[in-house]
């Protein structure tokens, strides 16, 4: 019997995230609720550093009106995927994208796709330029000078000079360190320019939101209340903030909390940011210390996996897609192409919707030979399932929890949720992947005819909120 999938697409992101924190994080020599964090930390018992708690989904049934559905028809102009945009909603919902100038292609792809229609938005970055008609800000302009200071600062000054010498900057690791600085100042800024919006919701470069159903779970809150909403990552200290990866909403209520009275964040957490790995963090961190509000954190509907990896299963079937993340080029134009032209629906777009975009192979075949469908869970070396691909297939035919299967080298992996995966470039070894069809279809995917989902509404997730107890989280 395979385990529920209850959190597995929910842990993977947080393992890696955890894992950076981990190996990077010194100790920090700041202050938090009156005591610095060294001496508070004598009263932390081991370990500091926690993965997120089991838990089970805790959702509603919610009926919601599209705002921006799709326009059910192929088109090849960017304009007309746009022409039923909401424009209204702008002026209540303000999207910020924050970027580098090392990410060209990624700022074009996401320019001329998801954020195409966004007439207001507002791009951030580390160089100011033009792109596609947008001014992009230069947000690490204005910082204290001390920020120059810190080593992981000198690309902010070198990539101004190769921008300026060559029109271009070549991606790097540096520029991955300088991005976290952009974090605090881009909060800020967002509010002195946009004051009067109701939702300020922070996307990266290779985030891909989800539109409509942004705009359909935000019509559920009050924004002249404190919300902080992403998906949870643990932190330090015992505290929990939402990972810049998947996107993050702040209300106008809790902006005005944050910054509305002139506070400088980048100044007043100056020593977290200059010591932290992690910007989205420190932002997290300086938002329980400002305001005293906990993130609420809305996973799986805002997600930080792969679009190949993330992992359907029977309980993520009908639950609405905010975001995905680490989008490739390619996939934010076909994603939203597809999004944009898929067939209209009253309901939101849920979980197994992906599944018509991205595994359409269902409809002809159950197997893929050099393919690799990260099916999770190994099974001992002396099953008989291990000896062979069809072994393999049987022994997840036998599993009434089993949806899919891969097979090499001896190895027999089972899952009790539908991944995509990818192609294997070696061909010297074999490695096969397959799918239950029939359980994939007795969960309400219509595989032999237009992959539709059986979903009648969006089974939207109530947030869950981790209490910050310095002998741990709840």
């Amino acid at each position: 019997m395979l385990l529920p999938s209850a959190s597995h697409t929910r842990h993977s992101t947080r393992r890696i995230v955890t894992t950076v924190l981990l190996s990077t994080l010194v100790p920090l020599f700041v202050y938090y609720q009156n005591e610095k964090v060294h001496d508070v930390l004598k009263k932390i018992p081991l370990p500091i550093f926690q993965p997120p708690p089991p838990f089970t989904l805790s959702t509603y049934n919610e009926s919601t009106q599209p705002i921006f559905p799709p326009k059910a028809e192929s088109t090849d102009n960017h304009s007309d995927l746009c022409s039923n945009f909401p424009q209204r909603h702008l002026e209540r919902v303000q999207i910020i994208l924050k970027t580098g100038v090392a990410l060209s292609s990624k700022n074009s792809a996401h320019l001329s796709s998801v954020t195409s229609c966004i007439h207001n938005l507002l791009v951030f970055s580390d160089v100011a330029q033009q792109v596609a008609g947008r001014d992009f800000i230069d947000i690490l302009a204005s910082l204290p000078a001390a920020y120059a200071k810190h080593p992981d600062f000198t690309a902010y000054s070198t990539q101004r000079e190769t921008y300026q010498d060559t029109g271009k900057v070549p991606s790097s690791p540096d520029a991955w360190k300088l991005d976290r600085f952009k974090f605090l100042p881009m909060v800020n800024v967002a509010y002195e320019m946009r004051p009067g919006a109701s939702w300020y919701v922070f996307l990266e470069a290779d985030v891909y939101p989800f539109l409509d159903n942004l705009f359909r779970l935000l019509e559920q809150y009050n924004p002249q209340d404190m919300h902080y909403f992403g998906s949870a990552v643990a932190g330090s200290h015992g505290r929990w903030f939402a990972y810049g990866g998947a996107g993050i909403v702040l209300s106008h209520g809790l902006m005005k909390k944050l910054v509305g009275d002139g506070t400088n964040l980048s100044e007043k957490y100056m020593e977290w940011m200059l010591e932290d790995c992690c910007g989205d963090a420190v932002l997290g961190y300086a938002i329980l210390d400002k305001t005293g509000v906990l993130l609420e954190d809305l996973h799986p509907m805002f997600s930080g996996e792969y679009l190949e990896d993330v992992g359907i299963s029977q309980e993520l079937w009908c639950v609405p897609l905010i975001s995905l993340h680490r989008m490739s080029e390619d996939s934010l134009t076909s994603l939203w192409r597809w999004e944009r032209t898929r067939r209209a629906s009253q309901r939101p777009l849920v979980y197994s919707d992906l599944l018509e975009y991205r595994q359409r192979h269902l409809q002809n075949t159950s197997v893929l030979a050099f393919w690799d469908n990260l099916s999770a869970d190994l099974l001992p070396s002396d099953d008989a399932a291990c000896r062979s691909s069809s072994a393999c297939a049987e022994s997840c035919e036998k599993n009434t929890t089993c949806l899919q299967y891969s097979y090499t080298k001896n190895e027999c992996r089972l899952s009790p949720y539908v991944t995509h995966g990818h192609a294997i470039g070696d061909r010297s070894v074999e490695f096969t992947s397959g799918w239950n069809r029939q359980r994939i279809s007795e969960l309400g995917l219509n595989v032999t005819g237009d992959m539709t989902s059986s979903c009648e509404a969006g089974t939207w997730t109530k947030p869950i909120t981790h209490r910050c107890i310095f002998n741990g989280c709840a």
